[in-house]
């Protein structure tokens, strides 16, 4: 985010004073209206999407992925802002004309058609909060091809419900997303097989994501040493390792059919990691899931999706 400055403060203003105008007559502002104002919810304890159409221009979406930040993106069917900095204010409902704008500084629009602008979570939770307070975030650039003013403004018409919606979603959640465990590492201590409590929380992650989607089909758990000791100590260490990290899985509600335990000894070391040491003393666990090559949870979209229900 960016900071308005005095220098460029100017040509916002006149902008705002430019859409009291004749409709086209010094740019083109996109925005629902108040007979089609739609907010519309997908939502799931791997991720919530909050869509808002925006005619014309395409979509505005609230996205939270289990695990990360919420976040802001435009989605337009094709990019009319010209690529640079979006003053982002937030406007007064028509009712309330005349009352002061808050300003959010600056945005960066990308010179593509797919998401031009994106923001981080602080800002997103800005935007939330003034829908649900009756205002409109709005976004403003100059157009690609001129100097005209292009602005894209969201309607808070429709939006309480679908917000009391999102928040419920997103406080159910899950705390990891299958990126974040899809592999994990676990560490041991020098000739140990005993899980620290460091590992018993990485696990936790692991196992609470592994019951809550059922498109996992496969656990693999493979234990690992350095090379100091006999290959078959080693050996012996290793499957430990595998042991009771699989143990504790299973302990924990992962399906003892879903786990494949493997032990390797010291033959795999960690890459570029030439010296014995605590990162081989270790114990991994990858998940495989079907149809692994598309997105762990997809942003669903209006676009996309024709069968979500409309809370208005």
């Amino acid at each position: 985010m960016v900071p308005i400055t005095m220098k460029s403060r100017h040509w916002i203003v006149a902008v705002l004073v430019m859409a009291g105008l004749p409709s086209g007559a010094l740019g083109t502002t996109f925005s629902a209206g108040i007979e089609n104002s739609r907010w519309i919810l997908s939502d799931s304890i791997f991720a919530c999407t909050l869509t808002h159409p925006v005619p014309g221009y395409g979509e505005a979406v609230f996205y939270h992925r289990a695990g990360e930040s919420l976040r802001f993106f435009l989605q337009p069917v094709r990019n009319p802002m010209r690529a640079g900095e979006a003053a982002l204010v937030i406007e007064q409902p028509s009712w309330k004309a005349g009352k002061p704008v808050d300003d959010l500084g600056y945005v960066r629009v990308e010179d593509n058609h797919d998401r031009p602008v994106e923001l981080s979570s602080g800002t997103s939770e800005r935007m939330l909060a003034s829908l649900r307070e009756g205002r409109r975030p709005t976004f403003t650039r100059r157009a690609r091809q001129s100097d005209r003013p292009v602005r894209v403004r969201l309607n808070h018409v429709n939006y309480g419900s679908p917000h009391q919606s999102f928040r419920r979603c997103q406080s159910e959640l899950l705390p990891v997303n299958y990126d974040q465990v899809q592999r994990t590492v676990v560490l041991f201590d020098l000739d140990r097989s005993n899980l620290s409590q460091e590992a018993r929380e990485r696990l936790d992650d692991v196992a609470l994501y592994v019951k809550a989607d059922d498109r996992i089909t496969q656990v693999y758990v493979d234990g690992h040493t350095d090379s100091i000791g006999t290959p078959l100590r080693n050996r012996e260490l290793s499957e430990a390792r595998a042991e009771a990290v699989a143990g504790y899985l299973q302990e924990q509600g992962v399906p003892e059919d879903q786990l494949v335990k493997r032990f390797h000894g010291d033959r795999y070391p960690v890459a570029g990691v030439e010296t014995p040491g605590p990162r081989h003393r270790r114990a991994t666990v990858r998940l495989e899931r079907e149809n692994d090559d598309d997105e762990a949870e997809p942003v669903v979209t209006q676009a996309q999706r024709k069968d979500l229900v409309i809370v208005d």
